[in-house]
This record gives structure tokens, C-alpha cells and sequence, in this order.
């Protein structure tokens, strides 16, 4: 824990200096100072030790991993070369008085929120499958589930497009595009399931690829790209199909409950974005945001490429030994398990304060009138990374409460900080709510390392022993 929060009071403290240093002359020291810290985030993210292994053990290429994490990272890379290419022609529409770019970007602020939501009941009931990889079974439980889930989770679209509607006052005719938008969106990440349980990035990229090309192809047809990328996916579960059907079902208690931990748990990282389209009417600027964002974007899905497989081998070899070894040697395996675990943690917010740097002085030269909002959201970008991280840690693990009242305490700070926006001196507008958000993120990021340390110093116990005692 002390190397995470040396990294924020570090990443804290010095890049403000850093940018007014810099920024003050010409761009070139800005650029020439942000390639090291992004020199040393590559070397970090494929470095052998960690990238040397494959989730079973195997001897794996640096590259291949590289491509693993290229792949996973499409939507991401895509989008941000096509968006600006095509949002020229997008905002010369209008849809009822509101420019076209506006209701694609409300959607696209809305999507990896609700994501984190409506996908958690589909992982349940592909939970008990997803071990043994066996793609067969995996594809018909999903088609089996999958329409009822689909209809069970659409009331979700309410609990955005609702505040959504009060915020910005739009017409019914604008409220039921950002609607149908939303629908097409929850259908496609749905269907994305399927390809990240069986960790298949190639389909995951062909996905995206072919949302992209819609986007490109026809930017004003603004319904074709979440069809096209669910199309791609339903194209590959094609030996499923026949499974399609509304008689298996989640109750509706089961699956409002993952919707309301979905909820807080992903308002960490993506509800700063609604807030702040919420209360500027999407008056904002979109690309210091956006690139503030990223660095935290790529340090959480390396730790889902290539750090949680070694996790999960670890996993493995403490349940093995559960139920094979003797006592005595629970004390090893739970130790590496706990080490494991500690070193993933600490690496992605090592990696993430590192791009954070590096975003925070390429904005510096790029556009220094934004350098206040790009500093503050990259530095609270880096504290939501790292408290989502610690949450999924502690949700792993079995402690489901405490992630859900950390995200609900986020998101309370969050409507207040950018409602609030006016009311910090000099450090007005979105980036002193930036500033505010970060600076409770930080507590809340103190208060989660002492959950998770709590809970992962004895692993063997929180994941059996504690449910073998209460039976």
C-alpha cells in the first residue's frame, strides 16, 4: 500500500510543477519529458517476469502478449481514430434542434456505465462453467439465457436516460434516440460476453472492428454500429442459436441485485463522464477528458490480460492443495497467493500513475489551456483505477457490501463535486470538481487497502474456511 499512495501524493505533487515548468516554453521539453515516464510504462507492461507466462503455466512471447493486450484494447484505439474523423459530418445533423455528436456522445458516456451492470447477470450464469473453458457449453447457456436477460436488464436504460432527460431538457424525439441507442448498446455489450469468457480477442477485435466501420462507413446512421458488432458475435455463436429461447431465467430479485452492484461498482471509472455531460449539456472539452481517461482505461485491462490469469493460477493452486495437501502446506500457497495478488495491484497503479504523467504533459504541449482539467481528471482518473481494482479485488474474494458502499459513496461525491463545479476559487469548472472527486478517491482508495489487505492476508480462510464455519 505504501507504494500506491507514494505513487499518488508523487503523481499529485509533481505533475502540476512539472506541466507549469514545461509548458512555459517551447513543446518540444514537453514531449522529450513525457517519453520517459512512458518509456518505463511499456517496459513495465512487458517485462518478461510478468509477461513471460500464459494463464496455464506456459512459456509465452512478450509479443503475443503484447498482441493479446493490442486486441483488448480495439475499442479503445478504434474509436479514438474514427471518432474525430467522422464527428465533423455528425455534428452537421441535427435531431431535433440537438447536433447529432451530442447524442452519439451522451450514449457513448452512458454504455461502459450501464456495461458494468447489465453484463453481471449473464456472468453469473456462466460462473460455474467458465473453469473449464469449454466453449460448447459456454455458447449454449448463453443463448439459452441470454433473451430473457436481455429484457430483464432494459428497465437499467430508465435509471440514465431519466436524470439524462432533467439535466439536459431535451425533446421526447432527441430522449427516444439517446434511448434506442442505449437499447442497441446493451444488446451488443451483452453479446461481447461470450467472446471475453472465452477469452477470444480475435472475435472481441472483429467486434469492434466492424463497429468502426459502420461509424466510418455511414457516421449519420447512427443505430448501424452497435448492429453491426452485435451481428459479428451472433454470427459466431451460430452453433448455440438453436438454444435461443425465454424459458430459463434469473429471478428478477437476483438479477435487480447485480444491476444495483453493477451500478456502484462501475460508477467508479465511468460516472465522473455522465456527471460532467449532465451539468455542461455536453459542453466540455471532449478530448482532455477523454485522454485523461486513458491511462486508466489501459492499466486496468492490462491487469485483466496479463496479470489476472496469474492470478487465477494461484487461485488454482490453493484450491489444489485444500483438497489434496496437507495442512501444513496451506500456508505457502496462500502466502504466493497473497503475494501475487499484492504484486498486480501495485504494478497496474504503478504502470497507470506512469501513462498518467505522460498524458498530463503531452496535453501540457498539445493544448495548454486545458492543462488545469487535463491534470486534475488524469490524477483522479488514476485514484478511480485504482479503488475499481481494489473493489474487484474485494468482490473476488467474496466481500460484496463493501465495494457497493465505496462506489456509492463515489458516485454521492461525484453528482455533488461537478453539481458544485463553480465553487472552488480559481480552480473552477470541471477541473476543481476533478481535484475534489480525487482528493475523496484517495481517502476511499486508503479505506479499500485496508479492506483488501484485511481480507487477502488469509485468503485460505475468506474463501473457505469463514462459509465452511457458518454451515
Amino acid at each position: 500500500m505504501s507504494m500506491i499512495i507514494l505513487a499518488g501524493l508523487v503523481l499529485s505533487a509533481c505533475v502540476p510543477f512539472a506541466v507549469q515548468f514545461f509548458s512555459t516554453g517551447s513543446q518540444l521539453p514537453v514531449f522529450a519529458a513525457a517519453f520517459l515516464p512512458a518509456l518505463l510504462a511499456l517496459a513495465l507492461i512487458l517485462r518478461p517476469g510478468v509477461a513471460g507466462r500464459d494463464r496455464y503455466g506456459n512459456q509465452r512471447a512478450t509479443e503475443r502478449l503484447g498482441a493479446q493486450l493490442l486486441l483488448y484494447l480495439s475499442p479503445v484505439l478504434l474509436l479514438n481514430i474514427v471518432y474525430p474523423m467522422v464527428s465533423p459530418t455528425m455534428a452537421a445533423v441535427d435531431v431535433d434542434g440537438v447536433p447529432l455528436t451530442l447524442v452519439v456522445l451522451a450514449s457513448s458516456i452512458t454504455v461502459p456505465w450501464m456495461a458494468q451492470a447489465a453484463c453481471l447477470p449473464i456472468y453469473r450464469v456462466l460462473g460455474d462453467l467458465m473453469a473449464a473453458r469449454d466453449l460448447a457449453a459456454i455458447t449454449q447457456r448463453f443463448c439459452q439465457y441470454w433473451p430473457t436477460i436481455f429484457l430483464q436488464t432494459l428497465p437499467l436504460i430508465a435509471a440514465f436516460a431519466v436524470p439524462m432527460w432533467l439535466a439536459t431538457g431535451w425533446s421526447a424525439t432527441v430522449m427516444l434516440d439517446y434511448v434506442i441507442l442505449c437499447v442497441l448498446h446493451l444488446l451488443f455489450v451483452q453479446s461481447l460476453v461470450l467472446a471475453n469468457v472465452a477469452n477470444r480477442r480475435g472475435l472481441w477485435a472483429i467486434a469492434w472492428s466492424g463497429y468502426a466501420a459502420a461509424l466510418f462507413i455511414s457516421p449519420t446512421t447512427w443505430w448501424l454500429p452497435p448492429l453491426v458488432g452485435t451481428i459479428t458475435q451472433i454470427i459466431a455463436m451460430r452453433s448455440g442459436l438453436r438454444h435461443l429461447g425465454f424459458v430459463q431465467h434469473l429471478s428478477m430479485r437476483v438479477v435487480g441485485q447485480d444491476l444495483v452492484r453493477g451500478i456502484f461498482m462501475g460508477a467508479v471509472l465511468w460516472a465522473d463522464k455522465f456527471a460532467l455531460f449532465a451539468v455542461t449539456k455536453g459542453d466540455f472539452n471532449v478530448v482532455a477528458v477523454f485522454a485523461a481517461m486513458l491511462p486508466a482505461v489501459v492499466a486496468y485491462n492490462y491487469y485483466f490480460v496479463q496479470l489476472a490469469p496469474t492470478v487465477d493460477k494461484a487461485l488454482g493452486r490453493l484450491h489444489k492443495d485444500i483438497a489434496e495437501a496437507p495442512i501444513s502446506s496451506l500456508k505457502g500457497s496462500s502466502g504466493r497467493l497473497t503475494r501475487v495478488v499484492d504484486r498486480s495491484v501495485l504494478l497496474t497503479g504503478a504502470i497507470a500513475a506512469l501513462l498518467t504523467l505522460t498524458v498530463s504533459l503531452v496535453m501540457a504541449g498539445v493544448d495548454p489551456a486545458q492543462t488545469a482539467l487535463a491534470v486534475a481528471a488524469s490524477a483522479a482518473s488514476w485514484g478511480f483505477m485504482v479503488l475499481t481494482l481494489l473493489s474487484y479485488e474485494l468482490d473476488f474474494i467474496g466481500e460484496k457490501v463493501t465495494p457497493q458502499l465505496l462506489g456509492a459513496v463515489h458516485l454521492a461525491v461525484c453528482v455533488l463535486a461537478f453539481m458544485a463545479g463553480g465553487l472552488f476559487g480559481p480552480l473552477t469548472g470541471a477541473a476543481g470538481s476533478y481535484l475534489l472527486l480525487g482528493a475523496v478517491d484517495f481517502i476511499l482508495v486508503v479505506i479499500a487497502w485496508m479492506f483488501y489487505r484485511q481480507h487477502w492476508s488469509q485468503p485460505e480462510y475468506t474463501l473457505f474456511w469463514r462459509h465452511a464455519t457458518t454451515w
